[in-house]
């Protein structure tokens, strides 16, 4: 007989130790290891082993990518709107590369020119503190317009 303890869907409550619930229903209703499953029973090992599976494969599929393009001349690298903010693009795997010099997913690397420095250049930029009203100096994120900074008077840090 399966039990609630090796589903999926069966979770400690993040409030209370000791205690589980399932997604499945109502937060209020406490559930137990040893509690007979329900009709919509998944098996936490199974997607555990599906998910180390798919792992592997985009491990697998990354090093063959790397063979083949991490010795290749470097590229332009294209720096695109998403939406929200101007990100780099692979042109080669069409993901995010995580860095301007060579990509995370493919090996793939890119020529530095004027749009990639310009891209890597921090944008400066300062406030005024919330705790003492002095100057904060950071940098605010071209992607989302965040700034991280500290205060140069009472050395509070901020992300906001």
């Amino acid at each position: 007989m399966k039990k609630c303890k090796g589903c999926v869907r069966f979770e400690p409550r993040w409030q209370n130790d000791g205690t589980y619930h399932c997604c499945r229903q109502d937060y209020n209703i406490d559930k137990y290891p040893d509690d007979e499953a329900c009709e919509q029973y998944w098996d936490r090992a199974e997607q555990e082993e599906e998910e180390r599976k798919l792992a592997e494969e985009t491990e697998r599929k990354r090093k063959q990518m790397w063979a083949i393009y991490a010795s290749k001349p470097p590229v332009k690298l294209s720096i695109v709107y998403d939406g929200y903010g101007n990100i780099p693009m692979c042109p080669t795997c069409g993901e995010m590369p995580y860095s301007t010099e060579q990509c995370h997913w493919c090996g793939q690397r890119f020529i530095q020119d004027e749009e990639v420095e310009e891209y890597n250049k921090p944008n400066e930029a300062t406030m005024e503190c919330p705790a003492c009203g002095g100057t904060m100096e950071g940098v605010r994120s071209k992607y989302n317009g965040h700034f991280h900074g500290t205060c140069r008077d009472c050395g509070a840090r901020i992300i906001e």
